[in-house]
C-alpha cells in the first residue's frame, strides 16, 4: 500500500470520527441548561435591580408630591406665618418622608399676589437655604387655571437628591448615582384675603 493510499485512509477515517463527534455533539443535550441559566441570569439580575431602582424611585417620588402639596396646605390655612413657622416645614417633610432620608431637602415657600389684571406677583418668599429665592414684586408664574383676578396664592417647591443604591459600572460621575425629583404645588389661601410673613 503506497503512502499516498494510506494518508488518504487515515483522512477518511479521520473525517468520519469527526462527523460521528459532530453528530454526537448536536444530539447532546447535557448541558444545556447550564448555558442558557449562564444566558439568561445576568439579564434576570438585571431586570430585577432596575425594578427595585424604579419602584424606589417612584415611592421617593410619590412622598415629594405628598410633602410638597402638605406645605402649601399648612401655609394657605393660616393668616400670618414667620421664618419660624416655615423652618417646621423641614420637620413636616422629614415625617413624610419616613423611611427614606430627608436630609438633602430643598424647600421654597412663595405668596404670590395676583392683582385686578391678572398680574401675579410675589408678596414674599423663604427657603431652607435662609436666603429669599424670590425678589418682593418680581413676575410669578402661575398656572393658567389658577389665575384668577384678585387672588392670593401659595406656591412651595420641593426637590431632594435621591440616591440610587446601584448603578451600571460604566456609568461615571455623580449623575449617574443620584438623582433630583423636584415638584411644586399652588394653594390658594384658606382665610382672610392673603398670607402674610411678618419676617421674610
Amino acid at each position: 500500500m503506497s503512502v499516498l493510499t494510506q494518508s488518504l485512509a487515515r483522512f477518511k477515517q479521520g473525517a468520519t470520527a469527526a462527523r460521528r463527534t459532530l453528530k454526537r455533539l448536536v444530539h447532546d443535550r447535557q448541558g444545556v441548561g447550564g448555558v442558557e441559566f449562564a444566558i439568561v441570569a445576568p439579564m434576570l439580575i438585571v431586570i430585577y435591580l432596575m425594578a427595585f431602582e424604579l419602584t424606589m424611585g417612584l415611592s421617593v417620588a410619590k412622598k415629594t408630591s405628598m410633602a410638597s402639596s402638605t406645605i402649601a396646605d399648612l401655609v394657605a390655612r393660616q393668616e400670618n406665618v414667620n421664618k419660624t413657622f416655615l423652618a417646621t416645614m423641614s420637620d413636616v417633610t422629614g415625617a413624610i418622608f419616613v423611611p427614606y432620608a430627608s436630609n438633602n431637602l430643598l424647600i421654597n415657600v412663595s405668596a404670590i399676589r395676583i392683582d385686578s389684571s391678572k398680574s401675579a406677583k410675589v408678596a414674599w418668599s423663604w427657603s431652607t437655604t435662609g436666603l429669599a429665592p424670590y425678589a418682593v414684586g418680581s413676575d410669578a408664574p402661575v398656572p393658567a387655571d389658577m389665575l384668577v383676578a384678585d387672588t392670593f396664592l401659595i406656591r412651595s417647591e420641593l426637590s431632594v437628591t435621591h440616591e440610587l443604591m446601584m448603578y451600571l459600572p460604566g456609568m461615571t460621575g455623580s449623575e449617574a448615582k443620584s438623582l433630583t425629583i423636584g415638584r411644586e404645588f399652588y394653594f390658594r389661601q384658606r382665610l382672610g384675603t392673603e398670607v402674610t410673613c411678618s419676617d421674610c
